[in-house]
């Protein structure tokens, strides 16, 4: 619960427009090259701080930071196969990675101890090659960082089902069990969508998309810490799922949450919320069509009536566990040209928040428009960072007015290249928008907030950026 308190703190920060009492303590300016992508903040309580950059296929940035935020030195780590993902476990940090064993003809999993000397490859997993098709690793961290789960997609054979394995590790990666897992329902595909997530019980979830032509159909598939596997097909009543999302709840239950479509139109008509157990078992299952006044908000009545109810370019984005309910967030995204340019344009509407109770029932949905359009950065700066404010029992969103033209230090403050606006919806739907304003008064240099990169673990981390992101700040809220 220690990182509600700083959400909560940051929030306020956000809200109150960065009044005296609330402050950011910057770190110094930290040079890096474009194509090193900001990725990961990854604190160790007192020890000090990791940012993570990614370089290429095989190659991170590690910047340690002591846990004042004070810059220590760049270590490049480069290893002998492709990065899978960057993750704590324990009390340790780790480079997931996967190699191709030609003489052998296997594909391995290893884990390599991020320390500032050189440290020893930790073989986790390996899965022979069937043809010329290989296996792929999929894993997953518990919240609680006690938990690692691989998953092990074998390879594909033509004509034959498809197999998985389900290993569970603990905090000190010793493997605690193993079992493979042949889907007798559905055909190896070339190409798998599985996710893989654990709680912190060590119950595994993982769920599965499988396509077959322009149809998906959707699976939930648990290895439970009494070492039994458990199947269900996900389904809704009378429309196909569009996109889901999903999150594990305090008890480690799986919820998961996205839109509808009509069976034969791409365009959302509605959510939809369910829960499941670490059995497979359904809690509950609810769907809701959008409302009018909803839809209205980014269509038009002429266009409903030509061409059908539903909603163009809106996915699922996250979903949130609040105190007293469910938050589900669809995001517009949407790709246009340029006529005169012709240049794409990432494009931006704003979004929708439902807001349903643990039962999932209904309480009320808002649309908010951001009207945000990003010619040059593929929308990199149009994402935004949404959090939950238990205390003052709301959800907080940040975002960044990409294209807007009025002077940024007189409405943002100085040094503000893009500005910032905080959005705070009450429980019952009440919704106050701000600017943040004076969010780089304390640097000398013109910045942007990153929305892509934050903690919210022990401690909260922000991170700003230069426009041209050939430099970055690491923030903590005070």
């Amino acid at each position: 619960m220690k990182y509600i308190i700083l959400l909560i703190s940051f929030f306020s920060f956000l809200g109150s427009e960065l009044a005296q009492e609330h402050q950011v303590d910057w770190s110094s300016a930290i040079k890096h090259e474009k194509e090193e992508v900001l990725s990961k903040i990854i604190p160790l309580d007192d020890e000090g701080i990791l940012v993570v950059l990614n370089k290429n296929k095989n190659t991170i940035r590690i910047d340690y930071y002591k846990s004042d935020k004070t810059f220590l030195e760049t270590k490049y780590i480069t290893t002998k196969g492709n990065i899978l993902e960057v993750d704590r476990v324990g009390e340790q940090v780790y480079v997931f990675y996967t190699v191709y064993d030609s003489q052998n003809k296997q594909n391995k999993l290893f884990a390599k101890r991020i320390t500032k000397e050189d440290s020893k490859d930790i073989l986790l997993e390996q899965s022979l090659l069937s043809k010329t098709f290989h296996n792929s690793f999929k894993i997953s961290v518990s919240p609680n960082y006690k938990h690692l789960f691989v998953l092990t997609e074998k390879p594909y054979k033509e004509r034959s089902k498809e197999g998985l394995v389900f290993t569970v590790f603990n905090n000190q990666l010793i493997k605690q069990r193993s079992k493979y897992y042949f889907m007798s329902k559905i055909y190896a595909k070339k190409k798998k969508i599985n996710v893989p997530k654990i709680n912190n019980n060590g119950d595994a979830y993982v769920i599965k998309r499988d396509k077959e032509k322009t149809k998906s159909n959707y699976y939930i598939i648990s290895y439970t810490k009494g070492e039994t596997i458990n199947y269900k097909d996900f389904k809704l009543n009378y429309k196909p799922i569009l996109d889901l999302q999903y999150t594990l709840d305090e008890d480690g239950k799986l919820i998961l949450g996205g839109t509808f479509s009509s069976p034969n139109s791409r365009k959302s008509e509605g959510v939809f919320i369910a829960k499941y157990n670490e059995n497979c078992n359904q809690i509950y299952r609810k769907e809701y069509g959008y409302r009018l006044e909803t839809m209205l908000e980014f269509t038009t009545k002429k266009s409903i009536k030509k061409e059908g109810l539903g909603l163009r370019n809106f996915k699922t984005r996250k979903v949130v566990i609040q105190k007293e309910g469910l938050a589900l967030i669809l995001e517009h995204r949407e790709k246009i040209k340029n006529s005169k340019s012709n240049i794409k344009i990432e494009k931006r509407d704003g979004i929708i928040v439902y807001s349903f109770n643990f039962l999932g029932e209904y309480n009320w949905d808002r649309a908010l428009r951001f009207n945000q359009k990003d010619e040059t950065e593929k929308g990199y700066w149009n994402s935004f960072i949404c959090f939950n404010d238990t205390a003052r029992n709301q959800l907080s969103i940040a975002y960044n007015e990409v294209g807007y033209t009025p002077n940024k230090a007189t409405d943002f403050g100085v040094n503000t290249l893009i500005g910032t606006k905080h959005i705070a919806i009450s429980n019952q739907g009440n919704i106050t928008v701000k600017s943040v304003t004076n969010l780089f008064s304390k640097t000398s240099l013109a910045l942007v907030l990153s929305p892509k990169i934050y903690s919210d673990k022990e401690r909260l981390f922000i991170i700003s950026e230069s426009l041209d992101k050939s430099i970055y700040l690491l923030g903590e809220v005070e």
